[in-house]
């Protein structure tokens, strides 16, 4: 709020407090008066009990110990493990560990909130160039680990807007998403980091952000492929240059048998799955097979003419229905074990939802 006029007593207080008002990730109100009321609003708060206005008034002063004190601690989480904030592509190796990424959230928020009171008086100018860096860091780190809650997307103007120009000018732009593993020119991107150890660690967290997205598609064919990454994370621990190759192995094998399925075998070998890891282990592997594989097709159509009507994702009743009916045909076909029917009902639905637009397809 901008004052540029006389104002007095209850008057002043309402217009002071209406700044405060909170709105979504706002956090305080910022006055700047252009008159000089303050010895007005002294004389305001004068119509209160001393209890009730305790710390209503603070000079901006007062915030320069809680801005020290913050900027140390989000410094520290690297100095104090022997990185020099300055070393941008060490402090992003730091940040794999993701407790320590979650500290570093934390702690930088409350800094740059700090920051954000603070300026533009010439008491926050020190702070700007480590506060810049560490923007760095954290656009860095968000593109190689993939972690949102690294995103500031809601931090103050003054402060997100001098970050933003220092990670732009360094050849980052922050509003363009990590390239993805099916991407044509992922391994071009790849091939262009300098360290092995960074290298390995964009693969790993790009396989892992593309499974999360992809795995109500096809739950226990990603489950199998996080298990397949994790076997050999801890094969090849801190051997970098096995890692890349085992990791960059992973991602072409799992690009050509995504490249060469039919788009009939995406819309059901999601389901064959999950029937053929809920079915009877005692039954003969050709029989199973066979009836299994019959049975998906069939499931399939029946679900694919439900959920071809419109606004289907919004109705509980006829996703309830489709449910029942799913449960009747496992048990109708004796293909999963009683006590099993209701929950792999529930993960069937899950996954045709997660596969919805491939299923209503012509």
């Amino acid at each position: 709020m901008y004052l540029d006029r006389p104002a007095y007593g209850y008057e002043l207080l309402q217009a002071i407090a209406r700044v405060n008002r909170t709105y979504k990730r706002k956090s305080c109100g910022l006055v700047v008066d252009y008159y000089g009321l303050a010895h007005h609003l002294r004389e305001a708060l004068d119509l209160y009990a001393e209890g009730d206005v305790e710390g209503a008034l603070r000079p901006i002063r007062d915030e320069l110990p809680l801005l020290a004190d913050r900027h140390h601690r989000v410094v520290s989480l690297f100095t104090s493990r022997g990185c020099h904030l300055q070393d941008t592509e060490a402090c992003v190796n730091l940040l794999y560990d993701a407790r320590l990424r979650a500290q570093f959230i934390i702690q930088l928020r409350e800094f740059l909130q700090t920051l954000n009171i603070v300026l533009p008086r010439p008491e926050a100018l020190p702070y700007v160039p480590d506060a810049r860096q560490l923007g760095l860091i954290r656009a860095q780190a968000l593109q190689r680990y993939r972690d949102q809650h690294l995103n500031i997307a809601g931090a103050e103007a003054k402060v997100r807007k001098l970050i933003d120009e220092y990670v732009i000018a360094q050849g980052i732009d922050t509003k363009i998403p990590p390239i993805d593993i099916l991407a044509a020119g992922f391994e071009e991107h790849v091939g262009r980091i300098r360290s092995l150890r960074a290298q390995a660690a964009e693969m790993e967290f790009a396989i892992r952000h593309h499974l999360r997205r992809h795995f109500q598609e096809d739950p226990i064919y990603y489950q199998r492929l996080s298990q397949h990454l994790e076997a050999i994370l801890q094969t090849f621990a801190d051997n970098w240059e096995a890692q890349v190759r085992a990791l960059r192995a992973f991602i072409r094998q799992y690009r050509v048998g995504y490249t060469d399925m039919s788009r009939e075998d995406r819309k059901l070998l999601p389901f064959l799955r999950l029937l053929a890891d809920a079915a009877p282990k005692d039954r003969p592997p050709d029989d199973k097979r066979d009836r299994l594989a019959a049975a998906t097709v069939e499931m399939v159509d029946q679900i694919r003419e439900e959920i071809r009507r419109v606004d289907f994702w919004r109705n509980a009743i006829a996703q309830e229905q489709l449910r029942a009916r799913i449960v009747r045909y496992l048990d109708s076909h004796d293909l999963v074990y009683f006590d099993e029917q209701e929950a792999l009902a529930d993960r069937i639905l899950q996954t045709a939802r997660a596969n919805h637009t491939l299923l209503v397809e012509q």
